[in-house]
């Protein structure tokens, strides 16, 4: 089934911060797949591509906020710590675990930014996971309303950390508070970055000729596409609305569809030619910021072609099910709050390093 990209009439635009939009975050993160994973190409035509990137290197130290702290950020005081410091205090007793010589972990981050900038909140945050012994790429989504601790900010003064939102780390202070705040909270220490927004969405699945997508009866329904379980072809404007859906179950489902397209998106690009993937490139790439040098990722790209045979259908989230509670006492709206943190990280070290060592 094909259908059609055309918006009906009269449908209205979302705001800019409104929780429809963020969703489609998830969606721009897929297009990581075709620049990260499953590029060809190699010297001057690289350096080339590589000029259409937005390069801007993590800097050390903590950096201010990129846009105002209460403008949407979810941030409010919390006055009493005690519920939640003492899981705090045992998670920062894990080991931080960096790449490991099979492992090798990027965070891919989607903005909320309809404009040609990266300023936002980072409402898609995925672990990339590249294991090199298991021939394997693992997804893991960080869920943007996770209780967390934001490093070096501390508005109340009280001399502690701030607890906030993931997903305001990076509308505090950018890809690097973000980075320094998944080490302390998560005890992973990821160096490399890949950032976008999603405005180059849906005219890149168009490109892609569309991706094939099992639906639920559900889905389908919400589409406005039929009422029955089965696979669809979606063009750009339905697979946007499809990873934007969150009202059928909750922000736990949005980002399994959102990992699920990323893998549809990663097998519809093993099918196409050097010329075709070079010419969605030209599209994407502008669209994309990264802290990787251009040798870094000329080795990134240009290693691409050995995760062809890798597989792509392990993936986990954060928090873990069964393992968080809504938390609206905290003053911070719909925050997710981990009964117990250490555990989940422990269980996450699990699944993303399956016993490798770090480095």
């Amino acid at each position: 089934m094909k259908v059609s990209a055309k918006k009906s009439k009269g449908r209205k635009t979302p705001k800019k911060h409104s929780k429809a939009v963020r969703g489609i975050v998830g969606a721009s993160v897929a297009l990581l797949s075709i620049l990260g994973i499953l590029f060809i190409g190699s010297g001057i035509y690289v350096w080339r591509l590589y000029s259409l990137v937005n390069y801007s290197p993590v800097e050390s130290g903590y950096v201010d906020s990129v846009v105002d702290s209460d403008d949407g950020s979810g941030y409010e005081e919390i006055d009493d710590y005690t519920k939640i410091e003492e899981g705090a205090a045992s998670v920062a007793e894990i080991s931080v675990k960096g790449n490991t010589n099979n492992i090798t972990n990027y965070l891919l981050i989607g903005i909320d930014s309809r404009q040609n900038n990266f300023s936002g909140l980072s409402d898609t945050m995925i672990i990339l996971t590249i294991d090199k012994k298991n021939k394997d790429i693992r997804l893991t989504s960080l869920l943007r309303d996770t209780l967390v601790t934001i490093p070096g900010r501390d508005k109340n003064g009280d001399g502690k950390d701030d607890f906030a939102k993931l997903n305001a780390a990076y509308s505090y202070g950018g890809p690097n508070l973000l980075l320094k705040t998944i080490e302390q909270n998560f005890r992973i220490k990821i160096s490399k970055h890949i950032t976008v927004n999603f405005t180059a969405f849906s005219s890149t699945i168009d490109a892609l000729g569309g991706i094939d997508i099992e639906l639920t009866a559900a889905e389908a329904k919400h589409l406005k596409l039929g009422n029955t379980a089965k696979t669809y072809s979606l063009n750009g404007h339905y697979a946007l609305e499809y990873v934007r859906i969150r009202k059928l179950d909750s922000d736990f489902g949005r980002t399994a569809r959102q990992r699920k397209m990323l893998n549809a998106m990663f097998q519809k690009a093993k099918t196409m030619n050097v010329a075709k993937l070079n010419s969605i490139l030209n599209k994407v790439l502008p669209q994309i910021q990264t802290n990787m040098s251009p040798n870094e990722f000329m080795s990134f790209t240009l290693n691409s072609l050995t995760y062809f045979g890798y597989t792509m259908d392990k993936t986990y989230h954060i928090p873990p099910n069964g393992k968080y509670r809504s938390a609206p006492e905290l003053g911070l709206g719909s925050v997710l709050y981990m009964e117990d943190p250490a555990s989940a990280v422990i269980e996450l070290h699990k699944f993303i390093y399956n016993g490798e060592t770090a480095q």
